[in-house]
């Protein structure tokens, strides 16, 4: 069957500079249009992003990078017998229905809808699902999405009713939920992604992406899932808490297999959490050095901390590792609790000081505002930022919370939005943003003024790249996305 794939446009906060406008090569999307190509369909991707990456329009607060709803409509093959949309982000919602409702009024075939599985910033779609019914989506599919568009399209093609878990449809004016039960499927038996068919090109012509990047690069998902039950996190509900994990030999197969097809020797890990399985994770990198592959690979999502050690840097130092993210979150040990969300502060720490020592370049996420933590919390936190930069960190992130639907956090954080488009890292809509904002930025300050007064050569270094584009960090990228998304949206002129 010929099938077409659509990544809607990109969004972009005004002054979120962080939590949105950030181009995810879609991952989740690739791997499915391998899986379709393999069972004998016919794979079209639309990549409303990637085709025109550089066109910007202002929508009130935001940005939308890509192709206009009309282009994306003439793009869409009208012999094809199914379309599925990508639901990416949650900063997306808008865009996707108004997809939905012209693909509707244009075409008379299935339209399928899938989550992002490998994000934070996804959400889930058994929460939203009556909107996309509602706007013309015929199946709604939770989790992973691979089989289950195999299996649907079959059915599809018999006439026959869908019988698979996680999915949401209408029969007979009655709504069908099926919630979806986690696949244990081996990962290794699906094919590598099919960025063959995306416009790579385009992503690497912008010079910036979720992780500090070269020239080319290719996201990798060595694993799927988290084992933990983090409470502003939507993996818990769409995955459970189960981490599958790809074998070292498979993963490495997919790095060796990029550089032969793409020349790409640079690899951005998107897992939830990479390091999970200690010694996977050892042997992953040993096979590396076995194959003796020169590369660059970067862990850019924000692992967990506690599940690598001295050994562990050690081994990705020796496999090409040049960049680390970890997600403490939070100062305050009463905070974490209350997310749900275990880390040890001097392990932290610890980890930190070794990535410097191998010169390996270290980011740390935090999260304000979460519901019940207090001003001495938020102190807490600037405290442990400030040790962090002691012990060598290069970077750090700083967000505000905000409610994804599918998190548990959804269920009892301050509500106040009008739509879920305004569901970012910068909610402008709480009552307290203001003044998060201005602790955030004085943060910033701070963090940059103890740069200056315990690294101040690694300070002067990031100045410097900031200018030659040899980025090592998010922050130094930052500048360069934002001067880019808001000078061509005023100008419209190529960068």
């Amino acid at each position: 069957m010929k099938v077409t794939l659509i990544n809607p446009n990109i969004r972009t906060q005004k002054g979120d500079f962080f939590g949105s406008g950030i181009p995810f090569l879609p991952i989740t999307l690739a791997y499915l249009t391998a899986y379709l190509r393999k069972h004998n369909h016919i794979p079209q991707v639309i990549d409303a992003f990637g085709e025109k990456p550089t066109t910007i329009v202002e929508e009130g607060d935001f940005l939308v990078q890509g192709l206009s709803m009309q282009e994306i409509m003439d793009s869409i093959d009208p012999d094809c017998d199914a379309i599925i949309l990508y639901a990416s982000l949650v900063i997306t919602h808008n865009s996707n229905i108004c997809i939905i409702k012209e693909i509707r009024k244009k075409f008379d075939v299935p339209i399928f809808l899938i989550e992002n599985i490998h994000s934070v910033v996804g959400y889930s779609l058994l929460k939203v699902h009556d909107e996309y019914l509602a706007a013309g989506v015929n199946y709604v599919l939770l989790g992973d999405s691979e089989e289950k568009c195999v299996e649907l399209l079959q059915n599809i093609k018999e006439g026959i009713q869908p019988t698979m878990e996680g999915i949401i449809f209408m029969s007979n004016g009655k709504k069908i939920i099926r919630k979806n039960k986690v696949s244990k499927t081996n990962l290794d038996t699906f094919p590598f992604p099919a960025w063959d068919l995306f416009p790579i090109k385009n992503y690497w012509a912008l010079q910036y992406a979720h992780a500090p990047m070269k020239e080319s690069y290719l996201p990798l998902l060595t694993s799927r899932g988290c084992p933990y039950p983090c409470e502003f996190c939507v993996t818990p509900l769409i995955l459970g808490k189960l981490w599958r994990p790809r074998s070292p030999h498979n993963v490495v197969d997919e790095i060796e297999h990029s550089i032969k097809e793409y020349g790409v020797t640079e690899f951005h890990i998107e897992d939830l959490n990479p390091t999970v399985g200690k010694y996977r994770f050892i042997d992953i990198c040993k096979e590396i050095v076995k194959r003796d592959l020169k590369i660059e690979l970067k862990i850019v999502a924000g692992t967990k901390a506690e599940t690598f050690d001295k050994e562990t840097i050690g081994w990705m130092k020796k496999a090409g590792f040049s960049y680390v993210s970890i997600s403490p979150e939070s100062g305050s040990k009463k905070v974490l609790s209350k997310m749900k969300k275990g880390f040890s502060h001097r392990h932290g720490i610890d980890v930190i000081s070794r990535l410097r020592k191998a010169g390996i370049t270290s980011q740390a996420c935090f999260v304000l505002g979460f519901p019940g933590e207090k001003k001495k919390d938020l102190q807490m936190t600037r405290s442990y930022i400030k040790q962090l930069v002691q012990a060598g960190i290069d970077e750090v992130a700083i967000f505000i919370m905000t409610p994804i639907p599918g998190s548990a956090a959804f269920d009892y954080a301050p509500d106040g939005y009008e739509n879920l488009n305004q569901l970012t890292f910068s909610p402008k809509w709480r009552p307290e943003y203001k003044e998060l904002r201005n602790y955030r930025n004085h943060t910033y300050v701070l963090f940059f003024l103890w740069k200056l007064l315990y690294q101040p050569w690694a300070l002067s270094k990031m100045v410097g790249r900031v200018f030659t584009k040899n980025f090592n960090t998010k922050m130094e990228m930052a500048f360069w996305r934002v001067s880019k998304q808001h000078i061509k949206s005023l100008f419209g002129e190529k960068l």
